[in-house]
């Protein structure tokens, strides 16, 4: 099967983006209908064969220690994820480097050298590398290709452009692709994609992903359909997802259906919240204790419902910290 070279296909895909707003514009004017434009119908049908192809199997390399992100299916079994905050990266930039050299072309060699450029901050290079990455069928390096577009990194901030990529991986099956292109369509024009992207939400939800269903929860909720959304709060919590553990605290804080009030359930989620890794939370957990009559605080004397409060606000404060 004959394919296009990397570098061919990026110039087609360059100047395909630079003529799609005078494209669109035309049609639009004369009352055609534009045929879907996603990558995947751009780069054609090789791209999508070859993510149904294996990645070459080279064992575990330091580069996978250093850099192996949970949401890369390439990444091999029994090889931890590392959090962004976790890596080496002069290490971590050497390492792959190396591992790329000696096996060139890698899709998961190429991807994880791009995430370690990207965490310092070479963007142009972590841009090409997650680019030849996608062609060669990575979904992670996909979603690399749309955090780029979405915020400008290593090339002009695209939204369209991050759509498409998102999109591509997400119409694979990636549920982390969904979340990723139903919060770019939620903001892209404001409430305008907004059914889309609860539709996307959803969709996550249904894989069983803990993030797409507090997300899917949380435009329920935003729509005023409380007793659904509780269930999918209740169903990510039980994952340990943090957003939903504090929004289920939330629920049992507040009362009303579908749960009644009861403070002390409500701090007992707030604290997993936080442990977690939602410090915010905490503040929740504090204001249970400087209520009115008939909350967690209405046992306590004045000085202790203070000393209380401030013990939650000082909870979360260790789980603060500046991120890259």
């Amino acid at each position: 099967m004959h394919t296009l070279a990397p570098k061919s296909i990026a110039s087609y895909w360059r100047l395909l983006a630079g003529l799609l707003p005078i494209l669109l514009t035309g049609c639009a004017s004369a009352g055609y209908q534009m045929p879907d434009l996603s990558l995947d119908s751009l780069l054609g049908s090789n791209q999508a064969a070859a993510r149904d192809q294996p990645v070459a199997d080279i064992g575990i390399t330091r580069c996978d220690q250093l850099t192996t992100h949970e949401e890369d299916w390439d990444r091999v079994k029994g090889v931890p994820p590392v959090d962004s905050e976790d890596i080496d990266i002069a290490t971590a930039i050497s390492a792959c480097e190396k591992a790329l050299a000696e096996h060139p072309g890698h899709r998961r060699l190429q991807a994880e050298l791009a995430r370690a450029y990207a965490e310092a901050f070479r963007y142009d290079e972590a841009l090409r590398l997650s680019g030849l990455a996608a062609e060669a069928g990575s979904l992670y390096a996909l979603i690399q290709q749309g955090h780029a577009y979405r915020y400008g990194r290593g090339t002009p901030k695209d939204i369209d452009k991050a759509v498409n990529a998102y999109q591509s991986a997400a119409k694979a099956g990636h549920a982390g692709a969904m979340n990723y292109l139903g919060s770019t369509l939620y903001q892209r024009n404001g409430w305008g994609d907004r059914s889309r992207a609860k539709s996307w939400y959803r969709k996550s939800a249904d894989t069983g992903n803990a993030t797409g269903m507090a997300n899917f929860a949380q435009i329920l909720l935003i729509d005023g359909e409380q007793e659904e959304a509780f269930p999918w709060f209740e169903r990510a919590a039980r994952q340990g997802n943090a957003f939903a553990l504090q929004q289920i605290g939330t629920y049992y804080a507040v009362g009303g259906e579908p749960a009644i009030k009861a403070p002390y359930t409500a701090l007992s989620y707030f604290e997993k919240a936080v442990e977690k890794g939602r410090p915010s939370a905490s503040i929740k957990a504090a204001k249970l204790f400087i209520q009115g009559p008939g909350d967690t605080g209405s046992r306590l004397s004045e000085g202790e419902r203070q000393a209380k409060a401030l013990y939650w606000v000082k909870y979360g404060m260790p789980t603060l910290s500046i991120h890259r």
